[in-house]
């Protein structure tokens, strides 16, 4: 993942190594390199960061390589609107467990933005993957994607969005809004066969993306 943008990976603020500890939901993590970033609750050593600035169809995605910075076309899919009462109801309960989620819903705070925790595998596991899921009205997905060179164009449920994979790590934003986006943030947990993060994340934005109402 190309250094320049400013979403920590660990939307809890929990370290790789030793017990989780405890989210503050006014804890506001500040922007760091892959090398040096904030690490995710419960996963295993050695796991990356994210990159330095904040930086599929139904069912299925494509994806287009975008320069530094491009924009994302333009948006001819409704409108959603990104007004929720609780974070955790922009995937449900039962949606999440469907999606693989054997852990409490939490909601979390990334970086300013009020979001849910979905996770499979005990934290201090080599197993699982955490994703954190949030109706970001501080930023649109056009901003993003300026802010975030290296990544990519998709189209996730009929929406574009702009993706940044690192394999294990993924960011999304999903252009729902001009008032804002659905970001998604996954890792999964350092283990053998590692499995990928994106098409995890793209999951969780497909579920989020049906369940918002038109605007």
């Amino acid at each position: 993942m190309a250094a320049g943008a400013t979403e920590p990976v660990n939307a809890d603020g929990t370290r790789l190594h030793g017990k989780p500890q405890p989210v503050s939901r006014n804890t506001v993590a500040t922007g760091v390199s892959l090398a040096a970033g904030l690490l995710l609750a419960g996963c295993g050593g050695g796991q990356t960061g994210q990159a330095a600035q904040d930086t599929t169809d139904t069912g299925t995605s494509s994806s287009t390589s975008s320069a530094p910075g491009a924009g994302l076309p333009e948006r001819t899919a409704p409108a959603k609107s990104l007004d929720l009462a609780d974070p955790c109801a922009i995937i449900t309960r039962q949606q999440a467990t469907e999606l693989g989620v054997n852990q409490p819903l939490e909601n979390a705070n990334s970086n300013g933005k009020e979001g849910c925790r979905y996770q499979k595998g005990n934290p201090g596991t080599e197993s699982g993957w955490y994703v954190f899921v949030a109706a970001d009205t501080k930023r649109t997905a056009q901003e993003f994607s300026s802010r975030s060179p290296g990544g990519q164009i998709t189209n996730i449920a009929g929406y574009h969005a702009y993706q940044v994979d690192d394999g294990g790590a993924c960011m999304i934003a999903v252009d729902v809004s001009n008032q804002g986006s659905i970001f998604i943030n996954g890792i999964t947990r350092l283990q053998e066969n590692r499995t990928a993060a994106c098409p995890i994340s793209t999951e969780f934005a497909e579920a989020a993306i049906k369940n918002l109402p038109e605007a």
